[in-house]
Protein backbone atom coordinates (compact mmCIF):
# COMPACT_ATOMS: atom_id res chain seq x y z
CA UNK A 1 0.00 0.00 0.00
CA UNK A 2 1.24 3.22 -0.83
CA UNK A 3 2.44 6.01 1.64
CA UNK A 4 -0.19 8.82 2.10
CA UNK A 5 0.12 11.97 0.45
CA UNK A 6 -1.59 13.97 3.03
CA UNK A 7 -3.35 13.54 6.86
CA UNK A 8 -6.44 15.99 7.33
CA UNK A 9 -7.38 16.12 11.12
CA UNK A 10 -11.25 14.81 11.69
CA UNK A 11 -13.79 17.47 11.20
CA UNK A 12 -14.51 17.68 15.28
CA UNK A 13 -14.23 21.27 17.03
CA UNK A 14 -11.31 20.00 19.95
CA UNK A 15 -12.17 23.67 21.38
CA UNK A 16 -8.59 24.74 21.39
CA UNK A 17 -7.71 28.32 22.68
CA UNK A 18 -4.76 29.05 21.06
CA UNK A 19 -5.92 29.27 17.16
CA UNK A 20 -2.33 28.01 16.07
CA UNK A 21 -3.11 25.12 17.22
CA UNK A 22 -5.09 23.61 14.27
CA UNK A 23 -1.77 24.75 11.77
CA UNK A 24 0.78 23.41 14.18
CA UNK A 25 -0.97 19.97 14.35
CA UNK A 26 -1.56 20.17 10.54
CA UNK A 27 2.13 20.68 9.39
CA UNK A 28 3.36 18.41 12.30
CA UNK A 29 1.66 15.76 10.41
CA UNK A 30 2.07 16.72 7.20
CA UNK A 31 5.81 17.53 6.97
CA UNK A 32 8.12 14.60 8.15
CA UNK A 33 11.00 17.04 9.04
CA UNK A 34 8.38 18.93 11.14
CA UNK A 35 7.62 16.00 13.45
CA UNK A 36 10.13 15.72 16.43
CA UNK A 37 10.75 19.86 16.10
CA UNK A 38 11.82 22.03 18.66
CA UNK A 39 9.21 25.34 19.14
CA UNK A 40 11.64 27.38 16.85
CA UNK A 41 12.08 24.30 14.34
CA UNK A 42 8.32 25.21 13.92
CA UNK A 43 8.81 28.85 13.74
CA UNK A 44 10.46 28.43 10.69
CA UNK A 45 8.05 27.00 8.12
CA UNK A 46 6.44 29.18 5.87
CA UNK A 47 3.55 27.79 6.17
CA UNK A 48 3.32 29.07 10.41
CA UNK A 49 5.23 32.05 9.31
CA UNK A 50 1.78 34.44 10.52
CA UNK A 51 1.98 33.03 14.32
CA UNK A 52 4.43 34.87 16.35
CA UNK A 53 6.85 32.61 18.40
CA UNK A 54 4.90 33.28 21.41
CA UNK A 55 1.55 31.83 19.86
CA UNK A 56 3.36 28.91 18.12
CA UNK A 57 4.63 28.58 21.72
CA UNK A 58 1.50 28.62 23.16
CA UNK A 59 -0.28 26.28 20.75
CA UNK A 60 2.64 23.22 21.42
CA UNK A 61 2.36 23.94 24.81
CA UNK A 62 -1.91 23.53 24.66
CA UNK A 63 -1.66 20.27 22.38
CA UNK A 64 1.27 18.84 24.45
CA UNK A 65 -1.05 19.55 27.66
CA UNK A 66 -4.02 17.91 25.80
CA UNK A 67 -1.93 14.81 24.38
CA UNK A 68 -2.07 15.80 20.96
CA UNK A 69 1.89 15.80 21.12
CA UNK A 70 4.32 14.35 23.29
CA UNK A 71 7.19 15.72 24.50
CA UNK A 72 10.49 14.38 23.98
CA UNK A 73 13.61 14.94 26.15
CA UNK A 74 16.81 15.17 23.85
CA UNK A 75 20.29 16.11 25.06
CA UNK A 76 19.64 19.55 23.29
CA UNK A 77 16.48 20.60 24.51
CA UNK A 78 12.96 18.85 23.97
CA UNK A 79 11.46 18.06 20.81
CA UNK A 80 7.36 17.35 19.90
CA UNK A 81 6.12 14.82 18.03
CA UNK A 82 2.83 13.93 16.66
CA UNK A 83 0.60 11.63 19.49
CA UNK A 84 -0.78 9.92 16.52
CA UNK A 85 -2.72 7.32 18.30
CA UNK A 86 -4.88 9.92 20.10
CA UNK A 87 -6.05 11.69 16.93
CA UNK A 88 -9.07 8.88 16.36
CA UNK A 89 -10.73 9.31 12.59
CA UNK A 90 -7.56 10.74 10.63
CA UNK A 91 -8.50 11.22 7.17
CA UNK A 92 -5.50 9.47 4.71
CA UNK A 93 -5.15 11.31 1.21
CA UNK A 94 -3.61 8.70 -1.54
CA UNK A 95 -2.79 9.65 -4.57
CA UNK A 96 -1.24 12.93 -6.34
Amino acid sequence: MPNPTRIILPRVNYNFDAKACVPVLTVMLNKVEKDYSTVDELCDHDELSKFTRDEIKNAVSELNGRKFLLKVDKPYGCVYAVNKLYIANMEFVYGR
